[in-house]
């Protein structure tokens, strides 16, 4: 088939995006990555071929996180995705995330395609923590609106149990497609030699509490421990900039997927505590990627992931009750016992085929079977 796939970011990364286009292109299908780059970041490459998947940008300046005051930028982008659309043999819309569906169901009124939404996480929690009440109506709008465009999808594809779960009677056709990593993402996991600990945030830089507050219990040892920020978002200026006073921080930035071998073999331990209900029942990449890369993971124990975590040992979870000081006791733990950390490895090395992304290909064959 001829897919298109949706994305309101600029594709700079989005390691699952990319895995399942590598997917479905492997299983025979052609796939176009039509995306925002509301930034501008990759404005000199408005089209690109990456290993046979074409990705395509369009561009509309608006800053991340600001909410509904990106909506007319919004609302441009999904005239300029039906323009792209309206006049080629695609057979079918892939829509990542709540406003990747917005965006497909309204272009695929006159298109008539087949239509698949890819829910990463639940995307109303972000609205929901904010506040004001703007915030908490757009988060029920967008609870409601959700149920009415699901009556208009083919496939509703989840990332876990719980989320498939939690959709099973308003939804229909449901996948689990996790975010486990391919196998051979990874063929050098060797950590590069370090005297100092170094604990990793790997991502997208969405929540600055949760990432200051690492930043701020790690002086306690700053000696010995280096904190790595990789990745940007919202909150990469004002993190970096805080970061400046302190020696032992270091703001990477923007990586490429290619890269992610090098950036996990240079850290010790990954950082992966999101706030609130954001991930309360999603699997992050850095999960999987912790696991195979043997990397022990501090994260979040209301989440499902952070529940594994626990269960498994592959690493500490923690309930952000008093998340500074909860931090200084795991990161003194780390330095203070170094066996702790090997046994989660152990752990770790024990149950790493579990956690592969090719066990998702038959699910996506079905799912875009002729």
């Amino acid at each position: 088939m001829n897919i298109a796939m949706l994305l309101t970011n600029g594709f700079d990364p989005d390691p699952r995006v990319y895995k399942e286009a590598k997917s479905l292109t492997k299983l025979g299908h052609k796939i176009t990555i039509l995306c925002w780059d509301r930034d501008g970041t990759y404005v000199d490459k408005p089209e690109e071929n990456l290993n046979g998947i074409k990705i395509v940008r369009f561009f509309g300046e608006a800053q991340y996180g600001s909410g509904y005051r990106q909506i007319f930028k919004f609302l441009q982008f999904k005239k300029e995705v039906y323009s792209y659309l309206k006049n080629k043999d695609f057979e079918a819309i892939h829509c990542h995330d709540f406003d990747g569906l917005f965006i497909g169901t309204g272009v695929n009124r006159k298109l008539k395609l087949k239509l698949v939404y890819d829910e990463h996480d639940l995307f109303y929690m972000y609205f929901y923590n904010r506040p004001g009440f703007i915030n908490k109506f757009i988060c029920r709008a967008i609870v409601l609106m959700e149920r009415h465009l699901l009556k208009k999808v083919n496939a509703h594809i989840v990332v876990t149990p719980k989320m498939k779960q939690l959709y099973s009677k308003i939804s229909k056709n449901i996948y689990i497609v996790n975010n486990a990593p391919y196998k051979n993402l990874f063929g050098n996991i060797e950590k590069v030699p370090s005297s100092k600990l170094r604990i990793g945030f790997i991502g997208s830089v969405r929540y600055y509490d949760e990432i200051k507050a690492l930043i701020d219990a790690s002086q306690k040892y700053n000696k010995c421990v280096q904190i790595i920020i990789c990745g940007r978002g919202i909150y990469s200026e004002q993190l970096a900039e805080y970061s400046k006073k302190f020696s032992n921080v270091y703001i990477r930035g923007v990586y490429h997927i290619d890269e992610l071998e090098k950036l996990y073999r240079n850290i010790d331990v990954t950082y992966a505590f999101y706030p609130g209900n954001t991930a309360a029942i999603s699997m992050p990449n850095k999960f999987f990627e912790s696991i195979i890369t043997e990397t022990p993971i501090i994260a979040n124990a209301a989440t499902e992931f952070g529940f594994e975590v626990k269960k498994n040992n592959f690493g500490y979870g923690i309930d952000g009750s008093d998340l500074k000081g909860e931090l200084e006791d795991i990161i003194g733990r780390f330095v203070e016992n170094p066996h702790e950390k090997e046994k989660m490895i152990g752990s770790m090395r024990k149950m790493k085929d579990n956690y592969f992304w090719e066990s998702n290909e038959p699910t996506l064959s079905r799912i875009y079977g002729k």
